[in-house]
């Protein structure tokens, strides 16, 4: 815009400097076509008033606290609406090796509180693709200022969990295997800046979104010598990991070869305090 605004006040300073004699323009013939010459190359020079880069790869920095790693690839389809594709992954981790989770479990529960010995024990990998349009607010054209995402997303979550189940005479330790997936969709509010010619940041300000998860788990052992009351209060035992709001998500199965189960029910996502460096080209 400043370049239209210095070209406009050229203009305007050559119209309001010509002037009319008796005998002539204060002009010479000769000069006019030299400066507007003159003005129609540094017109060619300057850049289009709606050039703005199209595109930009970032990082998700805030993810990596919880050992996530998430990168993501913005492409401008229109002056104020953009496509975003993104992917997000963790690699197998112990729980306790996860420095937020740990922090959290330390300072929540107390010395010899279960929760303190399964986060040794839980391992759990993910991965998760999300798809979103953008509709920036404001002037400026480009992926810059407020925007409103809409958003889908699909995620699995597998855990391995060696869940102990005590008997009056015996311990049981069932090897769960859990695999998940989950498909939502919803809004979010965010911001974007460039902070530097190239550099942008990207602040996930507030979102969530309401989806479907479904899952199974397995846990082959051998419980042919566990008596039926037993098996009972552990099928209600497994049945109880996992609740929400006074729902069961899982139905488990008990024989003599383990437990089998399924997990479905549904599912509500937070996102929210993302923060993103990119490179805009």
């Amino acid at each position: 815009m400043r370049y239209f605004n210095c070209l406009l006040s050229a203009l305007l300073f050559i119209a309001c400097s010509s002037r009319s004699y008796a005998g002539g323009s204060a002009f010479s013939r000769d000069s006019l076509p030299g400066r507007a010459e003159d003005l129609k190359k540094t017109a060619q020079k300057l850049p289009p008033l709606t050039s703005y880069r199209k595109n930009s790869l970032k990082i998700n920095i805030s993810s990596l606290w919880l050992n996530n790693y998430s990168f993501s690839y913005e492409r401008m389809l229109t002056r104020k609406i953009s496509f975003v594709a993104g992917y997000r992954f963790m690699p197998t981790r112990i729980l306790s090796n996860v420095s937020l989770i740990k922090n959290i479990v330390d300072r929540a529960a107390s010395d010899g509180d279960a929760i303190k010995t399964d986060v040794d024990k839980i391992s759990t990998s993910s991965n998760a693709f999300t798809g979103e349009f953008r509709f920036y607010a404001g002037h400026k054209p480009g992926a810059r200022g407020l925007y409103l995402s809409l958003y889908g997303r699909y995620s699995r979550l597998d855990i391995d969990y060696p869940y102990d189940y005590q008997t009056d005479t015996k311990t049981y330790t069932i090897p769960l295997k859990a695999s998940t997936t989950m498909w939502g969709a919803g809004l979010m509010i965010g911001a974007q800046w460039l902070i530097a010619k190239r550099v942008t940041l990207d602040w996930y300000i507030m979102g969530g979104h309401y989806g479907t998860i479904k899952g199974n788990v397995t846990g082959v052992t051998n419980l042919s010598d566990m008596p039926d009351e037993d098996r009972q209060y552990l099928k209600s035992d497994i049945e109880g990991l996992f609740t929400a709001n006074n729902k069961q998500y899982i139905t488990a199965t008990v024989t003599d070869q383990g437990v089998q189960a399924k997990i479905s029910g549904p599912m509500i996502g937070i996102r929210s305090a993302g923060i993103n460096l990119g490179i805009a080209f």
